[in-house]
């Protein structure tokens, strides 16, 4: 049999369990090709760590060119055209022919649909995490407003486990009681996808922390000269400390592709990850997957990594002539970090009917032990 080319768009949390899954289970005949636009890879789980100075970025970053010693070809390039007819993708400075493409490119941040948001403070990037890092030893006193910009977002837990280790850190700071925190979403209660108890048990902690909650906030614009966040319902809130989530589309070059719809994200079948283009998948936070209730699959890492098995698995098995039978389940888990050395830990299965059957444990010492652990195995694992 003829080396069949696998290229692996994207170098997040899918893309690198795909590569990495794929190399050890095919021959070297076979050749994976991994491509993302930066040669770091930071986990992203531990960027609000990095706000509170709890980790430096470098304990968090790997460079993925290492991969190379590992039979992965890794090429540091943007894509610029996809050509899926005839199995083709064109990068800034050459052209790669596959026999498969495994799609993980993540979710595009923007600021333009919402006035004034370029300006927001963020955690949902390395470079944000740090500036943050950076500017909260000036901040004496005022409001934090949190706000979630728009929905769908990835990593649902991470607007609240930001507020709650923001208000550990200006505790331990001896100014608590000086600075107000406050949590916008347009959503109705925490994590809704993991149904009510779940958020009613995040609105109790933050209630006990005093980080107050503001479900039902959609948000228009941000007139920083006033310090005022507007909302589509015509109510305003002051500020002075803005931290946003970025708004997440698909990526451009998935759309011109025809992987996804003007607005949408890309149509996958939910337990293979196949996409309407032969030799296709599509894993992560560039995907829509739709429950059972009508919510979507949330965008998380947890996700990715459990899609990106199932893929490589299936490759492998195809490639070696036998049959594909693995499929994705639906199953996830994370960690909501609250401080004071605890965490709470979601776990779950989403697919579940009618809804997904999740539950929410913790805070515990347990559970914060749980994620360092996580991190360390998982950089160490896959790099």
């Amino acid at each position: 049999m003829a080396g069949k080319t696998i290229v692996v768009l994207g170098g997040g949390v899918g893309g690198l369990v795909v590569a990495n899954r794929l190399r050890r289970m095919l021959d070297r005949e076979h050749r994976i090709v991994l491509v993302d636009r930066s040669p770091w890879h930071s986990f992203a789980p531990s960027f609000t760590w990095v706000v509170t100075g709890r980790t430096d970025p470098r304990r968090i970053t790997r460079d993925l060119r290492t991969l190379n010693r590992r039979g992965i070809e890794f090429l540091a390039s943007e894509v610029t055209q996809m050509d899926l007819a005839n199995k083709k993708v064109h990068l800034e400075q050459q052209e790669l022919s596959y026999d498969y493409l495994v799609v993980s490119l993540g979710a595009q941040y923007s600021a333009q649909e919402i006035p004034g948001l370029a300006k927001a403070w963020t955690y949902y990037h390395l470079e944000g995490a740090e500036g943050l890092r950076d500017e909260l030893p000036k901040f004496k006193a005022g409001r934090i407003a949190i706000v979630v910009s728009s929905l769908p977002y990835k990593c649902p837990a991470a607007p609240y486990e930001g507020a709650l280790l923001l208000d550990y850190y200006f505790r331990r700071r001896g100014i608590r009681a000086d600075v107000e925190i406050r949590v916008f979403t347009p959503e109705p209660y925490p994590l809704p996808v993991a149904g009510q108890a779940a958020g009613r048990m995040v609105v109790d902690i933050l209630a006990g922390r005093e980080v107050w909650f503001s479900p039902g906030c959609r948000l228009k614009a941000v007139d920083h000269e006033a310090r005022k966040l507007q909302f589509e319902d015509g109510s305003d809130a002051p500020f002075d400390l803005f931290i946003a989530t970025p708004v997440h589309k698909v990526p451009d070059v998935l759309r011109q592709a025809g992987l996804a719809k003007e607005g949408g994200w890309v149509s996958v079948d939910r337990e293979t990850l196949a996409t309407q283009f032969e030799d296709v998948y599509a894993i992560g936070d560039c995907t829509a997957v739709p429950l059972a209730n009508g919510m979507m699959l949330p965008k998380a890492g947890v996700f990715a990594h459990g899609e990106a098995e199932v893929v490589a698995r299936n490759l492998a098995a195809e490639i070696a002539g036998g049959q594909p039978h693995w499929a994705f389940g639906g199953r996830g888990a994370c960690f909501l970090e609250t401080g004071y050395g605890k965490s709470a830990y979601a776990t779950g299965n989403f697919f579940a009917e009618p809804d997904p059957d999740v539950a929410l444990r913790g805070p515990s010492f347990f559970w914060h032990w749980a994620k360092i652990g996580f991190e360390r195995m998982w950089l160490w694992r896959w790099f």
